[in-house]
């Protein structure tokens, strides 16, 4: 996949920008605050369907005016299509693909990564469960209802629980969740053994091949020997009265945590800011690989700050693969970084104030 033209209306600070594209890399060379981010938000709202920073609809409304209008003329597969939605502040989006409504749409193959990616590495434990839950339900919609029952059953137990009354339904709930969680930790299990080696390649080609990065998924509070069901009984049984004490629920996929270990330290302890942004990389270019593996369709990579806290070795690392890439748009601040890539093929567009122009 591939966007061959683009045009953004009233998107954020965009308040007309019409590009013609294709294949190869292209650089957002711009001040803060210019809109190069915004560009890249518009791309990935496009393929994606939300925002990577889950903005509403009306913050991604230039300031002032009612509607925002975004658009891409892209080859999915072997074929061209369009895809369009109009955001409202007051009103439902309309999505189209090729001049009708698109009420089920498919998510196309695009990835991204932002400097809010560091939060995966050191942020709450929630936002590494969620990197996985994305990527799960990218490919499946079904789990993405498996996790809204989940969170349902596990709002009404906790209410219960805190209320301290209806044991009975606490436990008809608890054997629900048993049985859901049991099926949404399998299919993380699943997806990681195959995330894994990617993961691990992709580290190795920042690092320079000297060290061995593993990604871990950390049961808390029981275990996975006898099978993940059996485990998640096990933990409801034994945590039963401490439960009632605090009024929550204190087992289930939804306390878990997912784990980087360099050897055998912790990523989150140790790592100084370019290893740790490194590893957010890493499980972004392995995010692309999973898809780009699974769709057997080309996969665009957006990149956004990507370069800046990288050493030497690092930054060539990264933009030595730009080019075997078949898409991929990044922002910079940096001219020689732009000029140097420009002289290996690259398109550079100067952003400022909302507009882009090469």
């Amino acid at each position: 996949m591939h966007f061959e033209a683009v045009r953004f209306v009233k998107f954020r600070n965009l308040r007309e920008v019409e590009l013609s594209l294709g294949r190869g890399v292209f650089v957002l060379l711009g001040d803060n605050a210019q809109g190069k981010t915004n560009f890249l938000e518009g791309l990935f709202f496009l393929a994606r369907g939300f925002s990577p920073f889950f903005a509403h609809d009306e913050e991604l409304i230039a300031f002032g005016e009612e509607e925002a209008f975004l658009s891409a003329r892209f080859m999915e597969g072997h074929s061209f299509s369009v895809r369009q939605v109009v955001l409202r502040k007051k009103g439902k989006r309309e999505w189209r693909r090729d001049g009708k409504l698109e009420r089920k749409r498919a998510p196309l193959p695009l990835v991204g990564f932002f400097p809010e990616d560091l939060a995966l590495i050191d942020g709450e434990p929630k936002k590494r469960r969620d990197f996985i839950d994305r990527a799960l339900t990218f490919f499946s919609p079904q789990f993405e209802a498996l996790l809204s029952a989940y969170e349902q059953v596990l709002s009404r137990r906790n209410f219960l629980l805190r209320e301290g009354q209806g044991e009975d339904l606490v436990e008809v709930y608890g054997e629900k969740l048993v049985a859901l969680g049991a099926r949404i930790v399998e299919e993380r299990l699943r997806y990681l053994r195959l995330f894994a080696p990617f993961f691990e390649q992709a580290y190795r080609s920042f690092s320079g091949g000297n060290d061995a990065l593993r990604i871990v998924y950390e049961a808390r509070g029981y275990t996975t020997g006898e099978g993940v069901l059996e485990g998640l009984r096990r933990a409801r049984e034994a945590l039963r009265e401490e439960e009632r004490r605090r009024g929550m629920t204190l087992f289930g996929p939804h306390r878990d945590e997912i784990a980087f270990l360099l050897g055998e330290r912790d990523v989150r302890e140790f790592a100084s800011f370019g290893e740790k942004k490194s590893v957010a990389l890493a499980l972004r270019m392995a995010e692309k690989a999973v898809v780009q593996w699974i769709r057997k369709d080309d996969v665009v990579l957006l990149l956004d700050d990507a370069f800046p806290g990288l050493d030497t070795r690092r930054r060539q690392a990264l933009a030595s693969c730009l080019f075997s890439e078949a898409q991929v748009f990044l922002t910079t601040t940096e001219r020689n970084l732009a000029l140097e890539l420009k002289n290996q093929g690259a398109r550079v567009f100067l952003v400022r104030a909302g507009e882009i122009r090469e």
